[in-house]
């Protein structure tokens, strides 16, 4: 039974490892942000913060630049804190993921896996657990964190933008669970006939979920809005275990796209989806059914992180949380030892100032 999980697990990381250089998520991470957060009483004390310039380290090696967007204003003009957040929990598909240089990127780059794929996903194969969003979700955690100690409140609000995005990005069941074993098989491990059939599952998904949030369908509308925050305890945990709920989805929303768009959507052609295009009503429920749980998920964790930093910018005590040193290439060659892969998000290792934003750096 060992043998057997490891092979497909094995073919099921082959596949993931040349998929095409595009990262599926969620449609709209705009429209989902927004609704999870317009409600949210501490973010509308600052509707007039000052944009200021980018002034910290990129801890990334490139092979080239990342030139830093400011989409609503110029330095030196104000905007808020919600139109941060909903603007900048897009900007890690704006490359700033891409072209990463290390050792273990040049090595994924010969399959077709970029930094970007990587990094915003988290992929469950049996006992490994594979990926780089937990990480960036850490990351820039931290470095919200440390921004708004230093009293520097636009920075504080854009990286904790960032930091919303690889949460979002987890609970879409296909960044966690791409294909199904079953359809490795079908097309005989045959990576040019599984990954056009892939990428009409994963555009599908992303297109129906993002229009109906775009067009305010009531059903999606009022699930991000009510849903309740869910504040995290251990950010590793509280990231992974929306990956491990969202993996759990995957295969059965893959199925009932199957039925519901017919043979076109698992044809080697590119599958066109529209809206209405959906006509079996109790397939429809049921699709909605799971994307809806999937959203409150997302909800829940993103209202719970905003007001958990709500709380560490008023004063209250905080963890910094820091990568351990098992990083990418040793998750990577961890897979040839046969050793199921574990968490290398460590605990809290630090307190910075005794875990106190002292007053002069409260906004």
């Amino acid at each position: 039974m060992f043998k057997e999980l490891l092979f497909f697990t094995s073919v099921l990381l082959a596949v993931i490892m040349i998929l095409p250089k595009v990262a599926f998520a969620w449609g709209g991470h705009k429209e989902v942000t927004y609704y999870c957060l317009k409600d949210v009483e501490w973010i509308k004390n600052f509707d007039s913060i000052k944009i200021t310039p980018f002034n910290y380290e990129d801890s990334d090696r490139r092979l080239g630049p990342y030139y830093i967007p400011y989409k609503e204003g110029n330095i030196g003009d104000t905007t808020s804190a919600l139109e941060i957040l909903i603007t900048y929990c897009e900007e890690p598909d704006w490359g700033l993921d891409k072209d990463i240089d290390s050792f273990l990127f040049k090595i994924l780059g010969y399959i077709g896996l970029d930094s970007s794929a990587w990094r915003h996903g988290y992929w469950i194969m049996g006992p490994i657990k594979l990926g780089g969003a937990p990480e960036r979700f850490i990351y820039y955690y931290n470095m919200s964190i440390n921004a708004f100690k230093n009293g520097d409140i636009y920075w504080g609000f854009r990286f904790l933008a960032r930091c919303l995005h690889y949460i979002e990005d987890i609970t879409q069941p296909q960044h966690t669970y791409p294909v199904p074993y079953k359809v490795i098989v079908q097309k005989q491990f045959n990576p040019k006939k599984i990954i056009p059939i892939v990428q009409n599952h994963h555009f599908t998904l992303e297109r129906y979920q993002a229009y109906q949030c775009r067009v305010g369908n009531p059903k999606y509308v009022n699930i991000l809005t009510s849903a309740k925050p869910i504040e995290p305890k251990d950010l590793k945990a509280f990231i992974v275990e929306s990956a491990i709920k969202s993996s759990k989805k995957a295969e059965e929303i893959w199925d009932i796209q199957s039925k519901l768009y017919g043979a076109d959507i698992d044809k080697e052609e590119e599958f066109n989806w529209y809206p209405g295009l959906e006509q079996d009503e109790a397939l429809k429920t049921r699709y909605d059914d799971i994307i809806l749980e999937q959203l409150s998920d997302l909800a829940s964790k993103v209202k719970g992180l905003v007001l958990h930093i709500g709380k560490v910018v008023e004063g209250l005590s905080y963890p910094i949380y820091q990568r351990s040193l098992r990083g990418p290439i040793k998750q990577f060659v961890s897979l040839f030892t046969v050793k199921s892969y574990t968490s290398y998000l460590s605990r809290s290792r630090g307190i910075i100032d005794d875990g106190k934003i002292s007053s002069r750096d409260r906004p």
